[in-house]
């Protein structure tokens, strides 16, 4: 993890005291583990004891103290099960390592610095490298401060068979096809179009909406010596990819590429267990449609990749027109199959999102539907609801002048309602939560939820909104009621055991880093075969009462909290990227 120089504390006269802290009871203090960046929110979660009711910001190299505050009232929060109180230091802007003492008990060291998420941006995205299929990931390539993650290529995926589920005009069932490269999609070694095009949706959402900060953003990938930016370097590899999972006879896009069944955990070159291309929805071919033509948008006349553009519009449309002659297709897992199902029950959603990118992409009103905008209940985008994601798409067209007349009306107005909601959750939450719940991957969900929190800072220009997303990163990054920095390489307390393939067959005690774990959720309460995710509490009429922003198990077999998916990476490391782009302009 990243080290920073100890500074000693100076100024402020009237804050700066030479005692430390005194140490009096038994507190909590939860706060970003790498740090905070100069002119942004800058807050500690303090559960109390009901003793004390100021803290102080002290200097991690002499103990003395830079600044003194008062702690906000007790709020207990229901969803965690506690008093908490918050330890607000945001005025306060000199670099240096500092903790923070509430009656003499400690946080963990962090700094503030304008160079705090650097390391971390750039691991949130070169983890991606790490997640190519089909390909050596070299040591080159690979190495984490001085810990080297290379391992070999497997799944070259030149002989996979047609699963009966899979059929198509140009593709029967039991006929050998290729399907080589991209990205394996979670722990597991499956590839899943709809949650490939989902992940791809926010990484490039992100290198066009933040292309100051993409221009010389170097992912040190193999192809950073192109002309391209390398966030679009690395989105490529899993576009050509998903190009492999069209049938260009009928347009039919298949949902899967996947063995029957999970492979133990084990280094990708240490399974060849037969795959197969599995599956057919109407979902699948929508999402396809979005995403292609979205990416025909952004990487037109790219000299890097100059046939892509064209065949991702042509292939978009062919999905579009199979999605739309084959309506209510929703998929399931054959009784002979085993792996993710990514069983998308609102195809609508799908189709709205698909009409949106090819409107945006081809400037042809008859992808805009007025009606459709005003249809949907826009809450932070899943995987299994997009529409909010082509909603962000529609902003982003605001600002760069291509939607226009009623279509921006609808949309500011459908949007600014979505980015209230969430700021308002947060402003009512005592654990300033801007989710309706805890739900499976929700460190994904809050990602999103900061991503919709900057663009509308970036069209409205209200700094509250950048707070807001700034709140959450620091979430994510250890003020949270686990205690937990929630990305795997980072903080002192974070993931050491997630339910990774990769991370568990290589031997290295720390797991691939920069991945983003699932995070709390009571979703699937027996996934490790006990009841773990309750705790006690003297505020509980029941001894067992269950709080979901604490149930979180830091165990291989939670796959609930603690797995990992391409689509929470994406949109994490989309967050990182506005934060960094807004810190160049803030001052």
């Amino acid at each position: 993890m990243r080290k920073y120089k100890d500074f000693v504390c100076v100024g402020f006269a009237l804050m700066l005291s030479t005692t430390n802290c005194m140490a009096n009871g038994n507190v909590k203090i939860h706060v970003s583990q790498l740090g905070y960046t100069p002119n942004s929110d800058k807050k500690a979660m303090v559960v109390p004891d009901g003793r004390v009711d100021s803290f102080c910001l002290c200097d991690a190299a002499s103990g003395k103290v830079c600044f003194r505050g008062k702690l906000s009232p007790k709020k207990y929060w229901d969803l965690s099960g506690e008093d908490l109180q918050w330890a607000d230091f945001s005025s306060y802007d000199k670099s240096g390592e500092y903790y923070i003492s509430v009656g003499g008990n400690k946080s963990y060291n962090f700094s503030i610095s304008s160079k705090t998420y650097d390391d971390l941006t750039l691991w949130a995205h070169k983890t991606f490298y790490l997640w190519r299929c089909g390909v050596d990931c070299t040591e080159e390539f690979s190495n984490f401060h001085g810990q080297s993650y290379a391992h070999k290529a497997g799944h070259p995926d030149v002989n996979v068979i047609v699963h009966p589920s899979a059929e198509s005009a140009g593709r029967k069932a039991g006929m050998s096809v290729q399907s080589p490269g991209g990205w394996y999609d979670a722990g597991d070694y499956g590839k899943y179009t709809i949650n490939s095009a989902i992940a791809l949706e926010s990484m490039l959402m992100g290198a066009e909406v933040y292309s100051k900060f993409y221009k010389n953003f170097d992912m040190e990938i193999p192809e950073s010596t192109n002309n391209t930016p390398d966030v679009l370097d690395e989105a490529m590899y899993n576009l050509k990819w998903m190009l492999t999972m069209i049938d260009t006879v009928d347009g039919c896009v298949a949902h899967k590429v996947t063995t029957k069944r999970f492979v133990p955990m084990v280094l990708p070159a240490e399974t060849n267990v037969q795959r197969y291309m599995i599956g057919k929805s109407t979902a699948t071919n929508y999402g396809f449609a979005a995403i292609m033509a979205k990416a025909s948008r952004l990487y037109k006349n790219n000299p890097d990749y100059p046939d892509f553009s064209e065949k991702a519009m042509r292939y978009a449309k062919q999905a579009y027109e199979w999605a739309e002659k084959n309506p209510g297709i929703i998929f399931h897992n054959p009784d002979s199959i085993g792996t993710g199902s990514y069983t998308a029950r609102f195809p609508e959603q799908f189709r709205f999102w698909a009409n949106v990118e090819l409107y945006l992409a081809t400037k042809e009103d008859k992808y805009v539907d007025l009606t459709a905008i005003d249809t949907f209940d826009y809450d932070v985008p899943t995987w299994q609801l997009p529409a909010s994601l082509a909603l962000m798409s529609l902003i982003t067209g605001v600002d760069n002048g291509t939607v226009k007349g009623a279509l921006k009306k609808k949309t500011e107005l459908h949007f600014s309602k979505l980015a209230t909601l969430l700021y308002d959750r947060m402003e009512k939450s005592a654990g300033c939560f801007p989710l309706h719940k805890f739900e499976w991957g929700s460190n994904g969900s809050m990602s999103n939820a900061g991503s919709i929190l900057l663009l509308q800072y970036r069209h409205t220009g209200d700094k509250k909104y950048l707070k807001a997303a700034q709140d959450i990163t620091t979430y994510l990054i250890g003020r949270n009621a686990t205690g937990y920095c929630f990305v795997t390489g980072y903080g002192k307390k974070s993931p050491m055991f997630i339910h990774d393939r990769r991370s568990t067959g290589d031997g290295i005690a720390v797991p691939v880093p920069g991945l983003l774990a699932g995070g709390p959720t009571l979703d699937a309460i027996t996934d490790c075969d006990t009841y773990v995710y309750k705790y006690d509490h003297p505020k509980s009429e029941y001894p067992t009462r269950e709080y979901s922003a604490r149930a979180y198990n830091d165990e291989i077999c939670s796959y609930s909290t603690n797995e990992v998916a391409i689509n929470w990476s994406a949109p994490f490391a989309m967050l990182l990227a506005g934060i960094n782009e807004a810190m160049m302009n803030v001052k």
